[in-house]
């Protein structure tokens, strides 16, 4: 259960939700980086997603991921329109928009940064039932009905249609406005055997609270991508995404946050090129369609990132 202080949430450990290190610097480095975009077009593919099998799930570049689980459509984080000036989306060789979704079953959203709450793309997105952290409603009721969303604290568990979703805690922090800073809880979500992190800087205990109370998951969709050594709190480190992982004993570990567009000041393609070194780890190409089963025990990177 998260707790609040002055009617903000607070982390595991009280850490502080946002922790920017020279902020001139960090400008300094978003301006002048040359690699934070690539230089081409990224090799993209669109499909029939109304065909999914159940098990499939598609990446659509950054933290957007759809599956079909149990027969249902299950749609996170979708985000398929700009979101920053700082940050123009990526080309793709296919372009990719919500015109290629299906109807959606459960729509899951982790908090309300516009890289994963975008209300452009939401206004386009066709689901039946909505499913978000505490006191993230109120921003979605001008889109959904609201008997249709449901608002889950930490480790806090609903079933919709056979699909069991559990809300986990993750260390970031929310904003929207200027005045509501941590007002809205922010968290990864486990559907099924499926987790997927959300934004989270690394926390063992938070990740060992986690494996303790789902200990079976086993497809680990992991932020690993924005991050810097100027905001550690927030974003993990690409070798705290797999210390994370092997915490939380996962059976294959997929690598998103990245891909469509870089809020970081890595280069584009660096999450992809050092999943390459990992013992475990599978990065489709955007768009693709996959089997969780397949992928497990791979080191795969699709060669659009190579």
């Amino acid at each position: 259960m998260s707790t609040k202080i002055n009617n903000k949430f607070q982390n595991y450990q009280n850490v502080s939700g946002l922790f920017y290190r020279n902020k001139l610097q960090i400008l300094r480095q978003l301006i002048c980086s040359r690699n934070r975009s690539p230089h081409f077009p990224i090799e993209t593919v669109v499909n029939d997603y109304s065909e999914l099998k159940n098990n499939q799930f598609v990446w659509f570049g950054h933290s957007t991921v759809l599956f079909k689980l149990n027969n249902q459509y299950i749609l996170i984080d979708p985000v398929f329109d700009e979101v920053s000036a700082f940050a123009p989306h990526f080309k793709y060789t296919n372009k990719i928009t919500t015109d290629i979704l299906p109807e959606i079953d459960i729509l899951i959203i982790s908090h309300n940064h516009t890289d994963h709450l975008c209300t452009k793309t939401l206004k386009r997105v066709r689901a039946k039932n909505v499913v978000v952290p505490l006191n993230n409603k109120h921003l979605l009721t001008q889109i959904f009905k609201k008997e249709t969303i449901q608002e889950l604290d930490w480790f806090q568990s609903t079933d919709i249609n056979g699909v069991h979703i559990t809300c986990t805690p993750s260390q970031h922090n929310s904003q929207r406005t200027a005045s509501d800073k941590n007002k809205s809880l922010w968290s990864g979500f486990a559907i099924n055997d499926v987790y997927y992190t959300g934004d989270t800087g690394f926390n063992a205990e938070m990740f060992c609270d986690i494996h303790k109370n789902l200990p079976e998951i086993k497809y680990c969709f992991m932020e690993m991508g924005q991050y810097s050594p100027n905001w550690p709190t927030c974003h993990m480190q690409p070798s705290e995404t797999i210390e994370a992982f092997n915490i939380l004993g996962g059976k294959q570990l997929f690598p998103i946050h990245f891909g469509k567009f870089c809020l970081g000041v890595h280069d584009w393609d660096e999450p992809a090129q050092l999943a390459k070194g990992f013992e475990t780890a599978f990065v489709g190409q955007i768009g693709g369609i996959y089997q969780l089963e397949e992928c497990v025990g791979k080191v795969y990177v699709h060669e659009s990132f190579l």
